[in-house]
């Protein structure tokens, strides 16, 4: 045998296989992108929100949020959108646990979030109102009004407004946190608040559909001098950073077309409520 030493067969094929396997690096993790490519479907989070994202009576998932992102996926290979109803303050939670890749929510695009996912750059920009009864009996019009008066107004889990409301001067003991948008109207209605604070666009949606409760006029809010306008878009894990600047592709040729405001007059926006910033300028705070 010149010396040389034989592997039993079955030490023989088992070295064959080791160094087979030696020459195959550790295969890259599939991306969400990819796999939502590869499955041609998403589940997104939304919050009951007319006009920005909300289901019909059929079920079906619509608005502007939806609808723009609708159209953006199906440009990136992905036809089906399926929608999961949550609470407002539990849609960034429910992100990170991975209860669905994205939100579609129209949400505002803010440092603090900025800090807890990622965001595609915005898609519409609208500002704050208040909501009120009939004849607005407690003369709240502002912020400023509620913060002086020592009124006490109701706010959802999680939106921008309450911040808002504090750089105004408001306490968090004037502030009544609900977890939606029908128990903010319910307290109004029930004179539990003095008002309800929305972005205008939900404010009008919402007072539209009920004679008991009106937008109240005019409204402002300003702080420091800065005219706040909330901008919203989808957000992602922050890891995802892949599909982000996909969707960021789609968007920089699309908002603002005349295919784009077409798709979102329906919902009531239009050319005034194109965006005037990117995300990373609002995760900036500027």
């Amino acid at each position: 045998m010149n010396g040389q030493r034989l592997l039993p067969r079955g030490g023989l094929l088992a070295a064959l296989i080791a160094t087979a396997l030696a020459g195959i690096g550790p295969a890259a993790a599939e991306t969400t992108l990819e796999r939502i490519q590869r499955e041609g479907s998403i589940r997104v989070g939304f919050a009951n929100e007319a006009p920005y994202a909300y289901a019909t009576t059929s079920g079906e998932l619509t608005g502007e949020s939806p609808t723009v992102f609708r159209h953006i996926m199906k440009q990136l290979g992905v036809g089906k959108i399926e929608g999961v109803l949550t609470e407002w303050g539990a849609l960034i939670p429910g992100l990170k646990a991975g209860r669905f890749d994205a939100i579609v929510a129209s949400m505002y695009i803010t440092p603090k979030r900025c800090e807890q996912v990622l965001f595609a750059n915005p898609t519409y920009g609208v500002g704050d109102a208040l909501v009120v009864r009939k004849g607005n009996p407690d003369g709240i019009h502002t912020y400023a009004d509620a913060a002086s008066s020592g009124k006490k107004l109701a706010f959802v889990a999680g939106t921008a407004e309450i911040e808002h409301g504090q750089l105004a001067g408001m306490t968090r003991q004037q502030q009544m946190i609900v977890p939606d948008f029908a128990a903010a109207v319910a307290a109004v209605k029930a004179g539990r608040v003095s008002a309800a604070a929305f972005n205008a666009m939900a404010a009008g949606e919402l007072a539209g559909k009920d004679e008991a409760i009106e937008r109240a006029e005019p409204f402002a809010f300003t702080h420091e001098g800065k005219r706040y306008r909330g901008e919203g878009s989808f957000a992602f894990r922050l890891q995802d950073t892949e599909l982000r600047d996909a969707v960021n592709r789609e968007l920089a040729s699309f908002v603002g077309s005349e295919e784009h405001l077409a798709m979102v007059k329906a919902f009531g926006f239009d050319a005034s409520n194109l965006p005037e910033m990117t995300a990373d300028q609002h995760c900036a705070g500027e």
